[in-house]
């Protein structure tokens, strides 16, 4: 591209780690920013590469709109979205449960907008519009955003691992290929990403520099995954804080940030562990270990009794004695029975935890899940054990949640589900006969010769509206009735 040909369209920008910021004349969105000090999950994860030089940038952070994809703390950054300006309006899914959208409005979050899956939020009075896409399973409260600014489309992932039919159906949403999609392309996730984007063919993708780096010393041994992204079968942006791509519908311009002159990822990581140490040191201190007869023995017990009135269907799938080996002056080996009472002894499994971070989950400050995703606690288990539904309970510990997770496990092969096309609505097979695809969601009608069409959306397979077979495949028939 010339120099005289200037790319006209929003510019998208990395705030660092899954944070994006995307800008037009008429519109300002920020998506996930992660910038406060002192980390998340307890200090244990910090952006990588180090954001921090974003914090003191003129309106870089003025929005009229912040979309938070999950209750993550490396997600959902309460410092910083409890200051926000009055008016500010901060867009979440909607997830089974309200405990995302309480904790927000416990931290004095002013205007939270919810948004249902593939719902439509008019972001302007210009036709810009932005909508959630969580994940198939309610297992994980997790979800991405799709955003169209000036007929430009961002899917902006994050951390959510969405089906192909998914990503296919946004393709649906806007009319045609993506203009960008931005996802974790970090070292575990690497190869499912590389056969989605090799799929779906977006324009261009932007894989987040991650994952988070362990700056805490005690903790150093979990930084083994960071490294460079690799290359995806698209025209790949490999993005740092602070650099950004404008988009035109058949162009775009990257513009880097000099911040990263001469940057290495093998060099980085020492400096920037050096000079977070004095937030690391803040949060142990607001930590201290409980002293003998604090009452965290007395606490934990009554913890696990509520937990344990949560789900009746998650604890007759749990039956295993549970151990806390807590270290502290106010520790001690505590063991829980969780499901039908039972003769084990042997623990299935073991968590090793410090007083004062157990202490943080009692107290409210955080979940059993930031607990896990802090690393700050050993687990050990038996070869045999299953800890599904011991990790569903202390991740979700809400009624709703877990009775979502119930339901889904309790779908019924035989379920129908009421498609509309135009004026025409058809009572069609809600599970995809080939592969199980909720069709609810991961299918579309469409015209063909045959008449009209649905097309699932995970596989590409047709079947007819007028009789049920499939068209293009061996597979099953759906049934269809047109409901009067």
């Amino acid at each position: 591209m010339g120099q005289d040909e200037p790319v006209l369209g929003p510019l998208i920008g990395s705030t660092g780690h899954a944070g994006l910021r995307l800008q037009t004349q008429n519109l300002r969105v920020l998506c996930d920013p992660w910038v406060s000090p002192g980390g998340a999950y307890l200090g244990a994860w910090f952006p990588f590469p180090d954001n921090s030089h974003l914090r003191a940038v003129p309106g870089l952070w003025d929005a009229e709109w912040v979309a938070v994809s999950s209750a993550h703390l490396d997600h959902m950054d309460l410092a910083f979205l409890s200051a926000l300006s009055d008016g500010v309006r901060v867009v979440i899914p909607e997830y089974p449960s309200s405990a995302f959208r309480d904790r927000l409005c416990a931290a004095g979050v002013k205007e939270i907008v919810e948004v249902a899956a593939w719902e439509r939020l008019p972001l302007n009075d210009r036709g810009d519009w932005l909508t959630a896409i969580p994940e198939q399973s309610p297992a994980d409260h997790r979800a991405a955003f799709l955003i169209v600014a000036e007929g430009v489309s961002v899917l902006h992932c994050n951390d959510a691992q969405l089906s192909l039919s998914q990503t296919r159906r946004a393709m649906v949403e806007v009319g045609g290929p993506l203009d960008l999609i931005a996802l974790d392309a970090s070292e575990p996730r690497f190869r499912a990403v590389k056969r989605l984007v090799r799929s779906v063919k977006p324009r261009l993708v932007m894989p987040y520099a991650g994952p988070a780096g362990f700056l805490d010393p005690t903790l150093a041994q979990h930084n083994q995954h960071i490294c460079e992204p690799g290359e995806l079968p698209a025209e790949t942006l490999r993005m740092f804080p602070g650099d950004s791509v404008r988009i035109a519908p058949t162009t775009h311009d990257v513009i880097r940030d000099p911040h990263w002159k001469g940057f290495a990822y093998s060099k980085h990581l020492d400096a920037y562990a050096s000079s977070r140490a004095q937030e690391i040191a803040e949060v142990w201190a607001a930590h201290p270990d409980p002293g003998a007869g604090s009452g965290l023995a007395e606490r934990f017990k009554e913890h696990f009794v509520r937990l344990g009135r949560l789900s009746p269907y998650f604890l007759e799938r749990i039956t295993m004695k549970v151990r806390f080996d807590v270290s502290g002056a106010d520790g001690g080996v505590w063991d829980v029975d969780l499901g039908t009472p039972h003769s084990q002894q042997v623990p299935q499994y073991t968590f090793g935890v410090e007083a004062r971070w157990l202490e943080a989950v009692l107290s409210g400050e955080i979940r059993w899940e930031d607990l896990f995703l802090s690393r700050r606690l050993l687990i050990e288990h038996a070869p045999d054990a299953d800890g599904t539904y011991l990790f569903g309970l202390l991740k979700h510990a809400d009624a709703e949640a877990l009775r979502a997770i119930e339901d889904y496990d309790k779908r019924d092969p035989n379920a129908t589900v009421t498609l509309s096309s135009g004026e025409r609505a058809f009572e069609v097979t809600r599970y995809c006969p080939h592969s199980g695809e909720d069709l609810a969601e991961g299918a579309v009608i469409d015209e063909a010769p045959e008449g009209l069409v649905l097309r699932c959306l995970a596989h590409n397979f047709d079947f007819s509206l007028t009789t049920g077979l499939c068209l293009n495949a061996r597979c099953e028939p759906i049934s269809v009735a047109a409901p009067a």
